[in-house]
């Protein structure tokens, strides 16, 4: 039997160029303690010369946010700034809150969670807008965006069985709860770059799974159908068009050298209407994950993921965000963070 809590689930909504997003923070407590606004503060703007910028810790990029300890600067407003313009000569630093001057609402509700809620009302703007586009999309290329540290043969790292979750059980259960919500109905799914578990809801029908080790698919349980494939090395699905109602690719996206073509084989693969959901937290192996990843804050990744769907052409492109929730006691990071993994997530449909 499991104890439940009384928690608020909390949820700022916004639209951008790129799609719909949500951010959801579960605080403890029976009271909404925030009005259905909140004040993002004044607009912030510098134009800067370029040589102000560190280039060599990374790209200056249109549309990317930074800390401010990467200008040359003593004096920034803020702790971190988004580039709003960029020309050979200088760039325009943006230290605003991301929604200020963005139409957004905040509604709440109660409900019961397995899990006990740890979040602050603070959380609720800490990262609302980061992910959002702007008349031209965020760039997000470099040209060694998808170069990775250890450049061995993939097959080469992943021979070895690791049977691990690449987030906390909390985190685990978030990520099956939203499948669970936007995968339709006894869908026929494909797992990208799948290992010994899934996360998908007992809602949908036992997946085909595309991975690199064999024992760790043999050890998945919902799993009908079991590929080992390496997607950077051949990013072609071994599937016909049109097969699949729904494609998941779990906490994974960030190892893909290839994503642009994934995502549309994704696509191809989908029937009408079917969907394309990513899933992120913020654990990842350093070795092989690809350099863009580590130069980007978390929405940013989720930004970048949900831009490949759009760009790729899915429609009613969405992004999630939930945090706030208590870590396991028995997770490895328990005696140094107390809040469970956060689940970042971007879903487009086909036409």
């Amino acid at each position: 039997m499991k104890l439940l809590h009384s928690a608020l689930r909390f949820r700022v909504n916004y639209f951008s160029d790129l799609g719909r997003h949500q951010v959801v923070i579960w605080m403890p407590g029976d009271t909404p303690p925030v009005d259905a606004q909140m004040d993002v503060g004044p607009r912030i703007e510098h134009e800067v010369p370029n040589e102000v910028f560190r280039h060599d810790i990374a790209p200056l990029r249109f549309g990317r946010f930074y800390p401010a300890q990467l200008l040359h600067a003593d004096d920034a407003p803020g702790p971190m700034f988004r580039v709003t313009k960029l020309n050979e000569a200088s760039f325009v630093a943006n230290f605003s809150h991301p929604l200020q001057g963005r139409i957004f609402s905040i509604d709440s509700g109660k409900a019961d969670i397995s899990t006990e809620p740890v979040g602050q009302v603070t959380q609720l703007l800490e990262w609302s807008g980061m992910e959002t586009q702007m008349q031209t999309p965020t760039d997000f290329s470099a040209p060694d965006a998808f170069a990775r540290e250890d450049e061995s043969p993939d097959a080469e790292f992943y021979a070895q069985p690791r049977k691990v979750i690449h987030v906390d059980a909390v985190c685990a259960r978030r990520i099956q709860a939203l499948y669970r919500t936007v995968l339709p109905e006894g869908a026929r799914v494909l797992d990208l770059m799948a290992g010994w578990r899934s996360h998908l809801p007992d809602t949908v029908q036992p997946a085909t799974g595309i991975g690199m080790n064999a024992e760790e698919l043999a050890d998945n349980p919902q799993l009908a159908e079991r590929i080992v494939h390496d997607l950077n090395a051949d990013p072609r699905l071994p599937f016909a068009d049109a097969t699949f109602d729904a494609v998941v690719c779990s906490v994974s996206i960030e190892y893909l050298t290839q994503p642009q073509k994934i995502v549309a084989e994704a696509k191809r693969v989908l029937k009408p209407g079917g969907m394309f959901v990513v899933t992120l937290s913020n654990r990842y192996f350093p070795p092989k994950v690809i350099r863009l990843w580590t130069q980007l804050h978390p929405m940013e990744r989720m930004a970048w993921a949900g831009t490949l769907i759009k760009q790729a052409g899915f429609r009613k492109v969405e992004t999630y965000v939930e945090r706030g929730l208590k870590r396991p006691k028995d997770d490895r990071y328990a005696d140094r963070l107390a809040e469970s993994d956060p689940l970042f997530a971007t879903w487009g449909v086909k036409p």
